[in-house]
């Protein structure tokens, strides 16, 4: 009896370990791209070439892309203003809209997590581009 006390969990613990990981692939990724420009274009190329998120449409409207989150075909959406890349050239700044379906709360949180490492990547990208003195001119 001792024997199987110790060695059950032991081995649920070796079958069971790669069950427990908070990782989430295949996200429903959608955005609106009010910019058309090439830096909006290269931030949504960024999360194509994810591994965690599946870019299903793009929309023309907020409203449009909302409907598809009611309707469960969309996990997460990005909203790029107009004139992104122009504000990030002369401001530095740029605020972008994020909507994340949270009715799985777990879920929602780890989507948050990607989209945030994915923009951050972006902007350490772009800063070092526009520092570069042949992007000053």
């Amino acid at each position: 009896m001792l024997p199987i006390i110790f060695i059950m969990p032991l081995i649920q613990l070796l079958i069971l370990s790669n069950a427990a990981t908070f990782e989430i692939k295949n996200i429903k990724f959608s955005f609106v791209d009010h910019d058309h420009s090439a830096v909006s274009r290269k931030l949504i190329e960024k999360f194509e070439a994810s591994a965690y998120f599946n870019v299903v449409a793009g929309f023309d409207s907020h409203q449009e892309a909302n409907s598809a989150m009611l309707d469960g075909k969309v996990d997460v959406i990005l909203e790029i203003p107009d004139n992104f890349e122009r504000k990030l050239v002369r401001d530095n700044t740029v605020d972008l809209g994020v909507t994340i379906n949270a009715i799985d709360g777990a879920a929602a949180g780890v989507e948050n997590v990607y989209v945030n490492q994915i923009v951050q990547q972006f902007n350490r990208n772009i800063r070092t581009r526009l520092m570069q003195p042949s992007a000053m001119s």
